[in-house]
């Protein structure tokens, strides 16, 4: 089966954009969407980028052209503040919960928390993730408590470490980034390359 890889931090706005267009292309052209979690923070340290906020002109730009691409895509967008916002936890959380098949129901529903509802994390403490995380595990049936403690169990802090270091080594230097095969697309905007490389797969 033809597979679209998808790496993605939940602080990422373009990667709320993207998920539900590539979600559309996989089913359409019966392409399986492997999620990839990442710690977006960390690619960009070790690739030597700076995010994109820290850049006054184009923080100003991006502000617009987020809104610009939810209207295209229909989205609801609700920009948090702070931001950007803490997701360490939230990206542990990701990885405990990919180990128990949840992985998909956890992002659909923390992007839409964190995109759409005013739900994204308050602060930059690790307690600040705390209230999103719990919110997001109830609503997939899962037990808060018991999800915040696999978050903070040495298993996920490996394992997020683990996915973030084979997605520098892949090439990803921001998100969303996809690869169909060995190839990479960079941005949400790519998408459309994206369905051309399913379509030659």
């Amino acid at each position: 089966m033809k597979t679209v890889e998808f790496y993605y931090d939940l602080v990422s706005p373009y990667s709320y954009l993207a998920r539900g267009e590539v979600t559309r292309i996989c089913q359409e052209r019966g392409a399986e969407l492997v999620l990839r979690p990442m710690l977006l923070g960390a690619v960009h340290n070790a690739v030597g980028l700076q995010a994109p906020i820290e850049t006054k002109p184009k923080a100003r730009y991006q502000a617009k052209d987020i809104q610009r691409w939810a209207g295209h895509y229909g989205l609801p967008m609700d920009f948090p503040e702070p931001f950007p916002f803490r997701t360490l936890k939230t990206m542990r959380t990701a990885m405990f919960l990919q180990g128990r098949g949840e992985l998909e129901a956890f992002t659909r529903e923390a992007f839409a928390l964190y995109w759409e509802e005013g739900g994204a994390p308050k602060g930059l403490e690790e307690a600040d993730e705390d209230g999103p995380v719990s919110e997001v595990a109830r609503r997939i049936g899962a037990e808060a408590e018991e999800v915040l403690a696999g978050a903070s169990a040495p298993g996920a802090k490996e394992a997020l470490k683990a996915a973030t270091g084979e997605a520098v080594e892949r090439g990803v230097f921001g998100a969303p980034a996809f690869f169909v095969g060995d190839e990479m697309f960079w941005g949400n905007d790519r998408l459309h390359f994206v369905e051309a490389a399913l379509g030659r797969a």
